[in-house]
């Protein structure tokens, strides 16, 4: 048994997102000092046949062979786009655990000018697409990422004026604007490896360091995915779907225990779930959590948290996932609002509660390479990239 709390994430409907009106209570309740960074927001009836679509089209490319698979890794991006397996580090091991499908889901070539390219590879960089093995994944991969970036907007409008009502020298409407113009976003379709895999992957690489990592992690919770917080502004999440890998059909959750976990700012552990209720389900909800740079361009008034995926115990059951980081354009500076303290961003308290091995904000901004009065989200990206490779 788990020794976290299993907890519903704060909700609110897609209609009462689209009113307009004033919903601050519930993004305090959400994203502010005392939740836990996450907010669910349900009744969004597109999200069922996109979701299902694009899972049968990750779990399909990622049990190919690897030489398939290989095809379509971009070092040039640092495996930014297209697939990576084993690329990544997380808690000081290489990640076998899951493989990643990345792209950006609004633009295929966001850059017609090469020395851009040439200059920011890990944005600028044109998406790459598996079109004769899966050829439906470009048009699925797209439409799920156009939608939770449709959503976000509508949930960073609402940030920003809980934000506004706290410090009154926040530049309006700044989260807003920032999802809302530019077209540079990463999506990564996900696929865990059941855990057996994970194991075989490590012995393949010569790697078995990572099946001793097992051991030395802090606990267990995230021998699927590794504790870490987005560093991005804000990520959309679907929800994650277990898959029987025997038959690739899709399958309830086998282990109760399985599936994300946060750690608040206070040290305790939760596991996210759903409430049983007919009208809240993974066929027509999004989730939402903040990212560390809304953390910095709020002051601190936005917060985001540590979280990790637990695997399941079960042979033969993988699971397959999709996020869209939201994120600010390359050059957009990462300063807090006037009067306020750049240190505030992150507590004491937080960083002090923060899993092993998750750097803390100060590690990474305010440093030579990212200074407070002149670093840019590029150089910010660069700094909470090389922190967990």
């Amino acid at each position: 048994m788990s020794s976290a709390t299993k907890v519903c994430p704060v909700l609110m409907s897609y209609e009462e997102l689209k009113s307009g009106k004033d919903l601050c209570q519930i993004v305090e309740k959400a994203f502010g000092y005392n939740g836990l960074g996450i907010i669910g927001i349900y009744g969004i009836e597109e999200v069922g046949k996109l979701r299902e679509a694009v899972f049968r089209d990750g779990f399909k490319f990622a049990t190919m062979d690897e030489h398939v698979k290989a095809k379509y890794e971009h070092k040039d991006s640092y495996y930014g786009f297209g697939w990576s397996h084993g690329k990544e580090n997380l808690q000081g091991y290489p990640d076998y655990s899951k493989g990643s499908f990345y792209n950006n889901p609004l633009v295929n070539k966001p850059f017609e000018d090469p020395g851009m390219v040439d200059k920011l590879p890990a944005f600028a960089s044109p998406n790459l697409w598996p079109s004769q093995e899966v050829p439906s994944l470009e048009k699925n991969f797209m439409n799920m990422g156009k939608l939770v970036v449709k959503v976000g907007t509508m949930v960073a409008a609402q940030c920003d004026k809980f934000v506004s009502s706290k410090c009154k020298t926040y530049e309006k409407n700044r989260l807003y604007r920032m999802i809302s113009t530019n077209k540079v976003c990463k999506a990564r379709l996900l696929h865990y490896f059941p855990i057996e895999e994970k194991n075989q992957h490590s012995r393949e690489g010569k790697q078995s360091e990572d099946e001793k990592s097992s051991k030395k992690m802090q606990d267990p919770f995230s021998n699927w995915c590794g504790w870490h917080n987005d560093h991005s502004s804000l990520t959309g999440l679907v929800l994650g779907q277990f898959v029987n890998t025997k038959s690739g059909e899709f399958i309830e959750s086998p282990d109760p225990d399985a599936g994300l976990y946060i750690r608040s700012r206070k040290g305790k552990l939760y596991q996210i779930t759903l409430p049983k209720d007919k009208d809240i389900h993974v066929g027509n909800t999004l989730l939402f959590q903040i990212g560390e740079s809304s953390q910095i361009h709020s002051g601190g008034q936005l917060q985001a948290t540590p979280h990790a995926v637990r695997g399941a115990r079960v042979p033969n059951v993988s699971r397959e996932s999709y996020a869209v980081f939201m994120q600010p354009s390359w050059d957009e500076l990462m300063d807090v609002p006037k009067g306020v303290k750049p240190q505030n961003a992150q507590s004491a308290q937080a960083a002090e509660h923060l899993p092993s091995r998750v750097p803390t904000l100060a590690s990474r901004y305010g440093t030579k390479a990212c200074p407070f009065t002149s670093c840019n989200y590029s150089a910010f990206n660069a700094e909470s990239l090389a922190a967990y490779h």
